[in-house]
């Protein structure tokens, strides 16, 4: 290098820079685009390294830097342009460039530049910057820099190589965002594809559709695009982690090979033919994000990470999510169970065999087969290998430790459907074998890649290119057609309004004419309320009920221990659930971990991130079960601050003194008998023929204090410009500007949905918002997702008065009813939790109460 090397360098930038901007042609960030890499070529040509510039083309679905740099054939970082004298403080970032700066910040070498301001980041911290002098469009090349400084900056970029990764925190910090950065490309190729399709080319032409179609078809068939981009993703990057822990050198081996290795070993041969398949299909757009991911991962060294606390394992996914996509986080239900509660889950559980099934020797005895049908990361199969290892070596000797494991390992089943988990469970289980001096089974280990809700009886077709995971879901079937079980024990996912997602649990298979599971949680009379059935978490209930009590009729003993929100506790709409369980189960214990009740104050929430009550549950049926005699169940809880609730837990055994039996009726809720007369009386629900839910709109729009700032808000959306509309009126599941809804009772009608809707807005009407607060709203039927039409029909009844009482959780002080002449809101009682509204009136103005009630009170 001769003096002044760089200078030359950058004022032959500033000429090709003014030439670009003058021209005028396209957008002046693009124009940047040619010099920038002929720029960096031209600095690793003087630093006698070879540096080539690979496309990373701007994406819709999220945030992708504008190009990757290979420097001597490894990727080593990423460019992101912005338009000239754009600030590149991350501070002044707003609307997409902060958006995008949230999403790239935590790259391992990432250049920003406006063509002047160069500022260059290594997970979000800003480690070397310098500027030019000169006005990019015109100084041509007098453009000039501060030697120092950009040698610093320039030198620090291309020669940058990935430091060894030996924490938990830096491995995710290193891997997240480039498995973020490789979903984007998979829905920028799905995309091209789709677009090729429209435009008339062959959907069979079109590879990575056709992958797409091949992976729903046998494990995601409701799957979204984006859904399929994310377990691509993940898929790849733990595959390779996977393999960084059976010492493969990633770093240096071509995917294929890697995928080879790992399939050798008999426990990973799912994730070595996930890696061959989803490697093999990489086009050229990802190839320089998975190159990058192999050579960070080749850096792993998992032995300080292991050694850094005993359940790194447990955490490790959950932190991964919050750096990969916090929202999908949230949306997954992917909190990690804590290790305080699973252990006491397990460890009641094996009391439970012991004492109640004869199986004496819990988990290990040879007749106990344990699945968890929600497995995620592994964490109850793992405390279940552990907490037996203990009792076989206190039982018999550290010496039989490793044969009672090992047996044990082949009656342990865990279901799972996102290959992130699945793969950190399957790590896990190995090293935990190991560790006891156990081996795991001769077939591998009996961890599934599989929806726990498919249909167990529908057939699985082989697909080209998946055998293992036709394989893998074809033995998961038989498990859930054949295999009796034991014991389910688990954390299924909780999500609301998720009818379609329930598979053959929620809608029966045409394979047989067994009963449908969810169906069996129904009560005659109740399907108003029984909507909270359409939850996964019930789901799962469903599936375990009908998996150890029904499914094997020569086999109908066993025990299910969950923990799950707390609804079904005593809400009215699993009345058939608390019937089901009490008619089928001989004994129950109730352990309420959220006594504070609904968003409990932070530190004393078992799972932070959680705001619903919690509980959990044990059930067991003998085989001596009578079906007339209701189950025998008791309940307890645990309070104050989180770790407090631990030590309650861990104290808790089945001949504690704080159980308290639970009230007897087939459908009463599982909370404790009054110790009063007051169970005696009858509730209002048992007054009164007709209850209903209040309005439930999904948008707090159409609700004001003055009936003036509705008619502003209607006038508003109906003028404003049809890509906008939809944001404005905030589409769901149940309304959108196109839903064509019939007008609610003694409502004017209209002919047209809100989307093509230009006239006046409908009359606002007062309602009770809260129990001390009226509000107006828009009473039009295409804006309110539940309306609850048969108020609206029995309002105008002279007369007329509300009730709202609060139902899903307990009352612990304060008023028990309130009362309206305005039809309420669903939280009109108390702002939150939901309520059940009691009218006092029919439509056709009769009494709303139970018949000859009227006379008896009056006798």
């Amino acid at each position: 290098m001769g003096p002044g090397w760089l200078q030359q360098a950058v004022a032959g930038f500033g000429e090709r820079c003014a030439q670009k901007l003058h021209d005028g042609v396209g957008q002046a960030e693009a124009a940047l685009r040619g010099p920038v890499e002929e720029l960096l070529t031209a600095v690793g040509q003087a630093l006698d390294l070879a540096v080539v510039a690979h496309d990373e083309a701007a994406t819709e679905h999220g945030a992708r830097p504008d190009f990757a740099v290979r420097v001597d054939g490894l990727v080593t970082g990423h460019v992101e342009l912005k338009k000239p004298g754009t600030a590149l403080d991350p501070a002044a970032f707003t609307g997409h460039n902060q958006r995008q700066w949230e999403r790239l910040r935590n790259l391992p070498n990432l250049l920003y530049t406006n063509g002047t301001a160069w500022r260059l980041y290594r997970h979000g911290e800003l480690v070397a910057a310098t500027a030019f002098t000169g006005d990019l469009a015109t100084a041509g090349r007098t453009l000039a820099c501060q030697e120092l400084e950009a040698e610093t900056l320039f030198k620090a970029f291309l020669r940058w190589s990935p430091p060894p990764i030996t924490t938990a925190a830096r491995l995710v910090e290193a891997v997240a965002p480039l498995c973020r950065l490789l979903r984007e490309s998979v829905l920028d190729q799905l995309d091209v594809e789709h677009r090729a399709v429209k435009a008339g080319a062959d959907p069979d032409d079109q590879p990575f559709s056709v992958l797409a179609r091949s992976w729903r078809s046998l494990l995601f068939p409701s799957a979204t695009d984006e859904v399929f981009a994310d377990g691509y993703a993940q898929t790849l990057t733990f595959a390779l982690l996977l393999a960084r822990t059976e010492g493969i050198d990633v770093a240096a081996l071509a995917p294929t090979d890697i995928a080879r290795q790992l399939g050798a070993h008999q426990a990973h041969s799912l994730m070595g033919q996930a890696l061959k398949l989803l490697s093999e299909s990489a086009v050229e757009s990802f190839q320089t994000t998975l190159d990058l991911l192999r050579r960070i991962i080749g850096t792993v060294v998992w032995e300080p990470i292991w050694a850094e606390r005993d359940d790194a394992y447990l955490h490790l996914y959950e932190s991964f999510l919050s750096v990969y996509d916090p929202e999908l986080r949230k949306e997954s239900g992917s909190y990690y169970t804590p290790v305080e509660v699973v252990h006491a889950m397990v460890r009641l559980t094996d009391e439970v065999l012991t004492t109640r099934l004869d199986a004496t020797d819990g988990f290990l005895s040879p007749a106990v087969t344990t699945v968890d049908p929600a497995m995620g990361t592994g964490t109850f199969l793992h405390t279940i290998i552990d907490y037996a290892a203990t009792r076989a070596a206190r039982a018999d000797g550290p010496g039989a430790v490793g044969a009672a494991v090992s047996d044990l390992a082949r009656r342990l089943i865990g279901f799972e459907l996102q290959m992130g988990p699945y793969t950190v469970a399957e790590m896990r289980a190995v090293d935990l074998l190991k560790s006891h001096g156990a081996t795991p089974p001769p077939t591998g280990l009996r961890l599934h890649v599989t929806n726990t809700l498919d249909d167990p009886y529908a057939d699985v077709v082989a697909l080209p290119g998946l055998t293992a995971l036709s394989k893998s879901h074809k033995q998961a079937n038989r498990i859930k057609a054949d295999t009796p079980v034991t014991v389910v024990i688990g954390n299924p996912p909780y999500r609301e309004r998720a009818e379609g997602l329930g598979g053959w649990v929620e809608h029966g298979s045409a394979n047989t004419d067994a009963l449908v599971p969810l169906d069996r949680f129904r009560k005659e009379g109740n399907g108003r309320l029984e909507y909270v059935l359409k939850n996964l978490y019930v789901y799962f209930w469903a599936w375990a009920c009908w998996k150890v009590f029904e499914a094997h009729s020569a086999d109908r003993h066993g025990v299910i221990c969950f923990i799950t929100t707390s609804g079904y506790l005593k809400g009215p709409g699993f009345k058939g659930m608390r019937a089901y369980l009490r008619r089928t189960c001989s004994e129950g214990w109730i352990i309420n971990v959220s006594p504070e009740g609904m968003r409990p104050d932070v530190p004393t929430r078992i799972f932070p991130g959680v705001q619903h009550p919690l509980a959990i549950a044990i059930f067991v049926r003998r085989t001596d079960t009578d079906p007339n005699v209701p189950a025998d169940i008791h309940y307890t809880h645990v309070e104050g601050r989180r770790e407090a609730k631990y030590t309650q837990l861990d104290a808790l055994t089945l001949n504690s003194d704080t159980w308290r039996p639970v009230r007897t009726g087939w459908d009463a809720p599982f909370l404790p008998a009054a110790t009063s007369a007051w169970d005696d009386y009858p509730a209002l629900g048992d007054l009164f023929c007709w209850t209903s839910p209040g309005i439930k709109p999904n948008r707090t729009w159409i609700y004001a204090p003055h009936p003036d700032i509705l008619q502003t808000r209607w006038n508003q959306l109906i003028s404003a410009e049809q890509e906008d509309k939809a944001v404005l009126f905030k589409e769901t599941r149940d309304r959108t500007l196109t839903s064509k809804k019939d007008p609610l009772p003694y409502t004017p009608p209209h002919d047209r949905p809100v989307g093509q809707e230009h006239g006046a807005c409908p009359t606002p009407k007062r309602v009770a918002y809260r129990a001390f607060d009226r509000q107006w709203i828009i009473p039009d039927n295409r804006l309110i997702d539940f309306a609850r039409s048969d108020l609206w029909a029995a309002e105008p009844q002279p007369g007329q008065l509300y009730l709202t009482e609060q139902h899903s959780q307990p009352i612990s002080s304060g008023p028990a009813v309130v009362f309206s002449t305005l039809i309420p809101d669903m939280d009109h009682f108390k702002g939150s939790e939901g309520g059940r509204i009691l009218p006092l009136l029919h439509p056709d103005g009769s009494p709303n109460l139970a018949p000859g009630l009227l006379a008896y009170l009056s006798h």
